[in-house]
């Protein structure tokens, strides 16, 4: 069973990896199933799982599907420690080159 559920989060991730290309204006269903080759039924329960785990979200003008805005949150997250850890390194990099007189 363990390996039927890591073959179906691979899948669910290869749609997320698919809806990150174009947050704008999101995928259709049958897009998104073009795009990872999966069918109509396939697709419909994985992009199920991305919104009740809140990774996906359906555009309420278009219908369409798109990741939802807690990813971009998390990249925000992301980046923001990345400019921390850059900023402590820089740090580093000044006290240890700071010639004393």
């Amino acid at each position: 069973m363990a390996t039927q559920d890591n073959k179906s989060a691979g899948k669910v991730l290869a749609v997320l990896d698919v809806l990150l290309r174009n947050f704008a204006h999101g995928f259709s269903p049958g897009e998104l199933a073009k795009e990872t080759g999966f069918s109509a039924s396939d697709i419909t329960r994985y992009v199920g799982t991305l919104e009740s785990a809140g990774f996906a979200e359906r555009i309420t003008e278009t219908g369409r599907i798109r990741p939802s805005h807690r990813l971009g949150q998390r990249a925000l997250q992301i980046l923001n420690s990345l400019n921390e850890a850059e900023s402590r390194i820089q740090t580093s990099i000044n006290r240890i080159t700071r010639v004393e007189k």
